[in-house]
């Protein structure tokens, strides 16, 4: 195998996919890129696999003999990274692989492409169309509330749900939840319900991010989910359901409406949490008509209190919440207004934008502490 290519290239592909690399592992195969030339399409691919998740990039390069080998990840991208401007020149003889740019020469041992584990299929046939842009604020919006309680695998990843009219994600850890549904004709997706792992989501998107497209494509096969995004195939192990009717839990009896500036109560809980629990991290809100009194005592510690505006239809009211998280679900909403629709000081709030954009619901779940006396 011998090929040549540009440095910016190859250091581009390579980040794509050296996520996926896993620092500690058993199987020193895992700990390498899969590298392919192809010399009649001038196709070079990376691929790197931690067993439940796959990615392979492809670029064009100048080959001259096709192949493939596997080389240590960190070690090449080190390599690819330090190099100057010239193109890279990658040659291999055995299991050594020469780099060559400019006046530089590395020389790096690898292992047969034999020994790889095998890639998992991708039918881009069967793949849907999904927003580019509209996926990755529905993961920004539902991710921070995924679950990392191992004994409950079904809640470590995000829920994708499709109805006729609707597609939704949703994530909970049982102290908070966020779910997020957009407007649409999706009838031809409808029941195809999946369990998304945290680290899949968090690539692709990083990923579409970085890319210029305005399309993803996304086929889900058998026990797998795919995100063809350009060059790059994603494809990654779902989690086992089912996942929690969450319906059930989001109350339908709240009556009562806090309306807050958003920025406002995000600085007023941060300057009182200094003085949190380092446990419990409790804040207590004291809700009046026309503000809201933040409140932190800690023995051995010390007190903190302070006042902002806001508008409470309701009788006085006590409440405490997890400063860390209220301020992951005020950070993730929309507008410059929050929304809590509250019912007791013990049942749990549901927390919205109050300027919600047409064709979207995003809301929040967050359950109270019990306040210490």
């Amino acid at each position: 195998m011998r090929f040549s290519i540009a440095r910016q290239s190859l250091e581009k592909a390579i980040q794509r996919v050296l996520a996926v690399v896993s620092p500690k592992t058993t199987l020193p195969i895992l700990a390498n890129f899969l590298l392919e030339a192809d010399q009649k399409t001038g196709v070079v691919s990376i691929t790197a696999t931690d067993l439940d998740m796959t990615v392979t990039t492809k670029i064009e390069a100048d080959v001259e003999a096709g192949g493939g080998i596997t080389l240590p990840a960190k070690r090449f991208s080190e390599i690819v990274r330090a190099l100057g401007d010239a193109d890279v020149t990658v040659s291999v003889d055995g299991e050594e692989i020469s780099i060559k740019s400019g006046k530089g020469k590395f020389r790096i041992v690898g292992i047969p492409s034999e020994e790889f584990p095998k890639l998992p299929e991708s039918d881009l046939s069967a793949a849907f169309d999904v927003d580019a842009e509209l996926l990755v604020r529905m993961v920004d919006k539902v991710s921070f509330c995924i679950s990392r309680d191992e004994t409950r695998p079904s809640l470590n990843g995000a829920f994708w749900e499709f109805t006729a009219k609707a597609m939704g994600m949703t994530a909970t850890d049982g102290h908070r939840l966020a779910t997020f549904n957009v407007a649409g004709d999706f009838s031809k997706l409808e029941g195809k319900d999946i369990i998304v792992p945290p680290k899949a989501l968090a690539h692709a998107t990083r990923i579409i991010s970085a890319e210029s497209d305005e399309t993803v494509k996304v086929a889900v096969q058998e026990n797998h989910v795919v995100f063809f995004v350009g060059d790059t195939i994603i494809n990654s192990r779902l989690l086992e359901g089912p996942f929690p009717n969450y319906h059930q839990v989001i109350p339908k009896d709240n009556e009562k409406s806090l309306l807050v500036g958003r920025a406002e109560l995000a600085n007023a809980v941060k300057r009182v949490a200094v003085l949190s629990d380092a446990l419990t991290h409790q804040v207590k809100l004291v809700l009046t008509k026309k503000k809201i009194e933040l409140a932190v005592s800690t023995p051995d510690v010390g007190e903190a209190k302070e006042e902002i505006a806001a508008k409470f239809d309701s009788e006085k009211m006590e409440v405490g919440y997890n400063a860390n998280y209220l301020l992951d679900v005020l950070k993730h909403l929309d507008g410059d207004n929050a929304r809590f629709v509250l019912g007791s000081p013990v049942g749990a709030a549901i927390v919205s934008t109050a300027e919600p954009i047409e064709g979207e619901e995003h809301l929040c779940l967050l359950m109270p502490l019990r306040l210490s006396t």
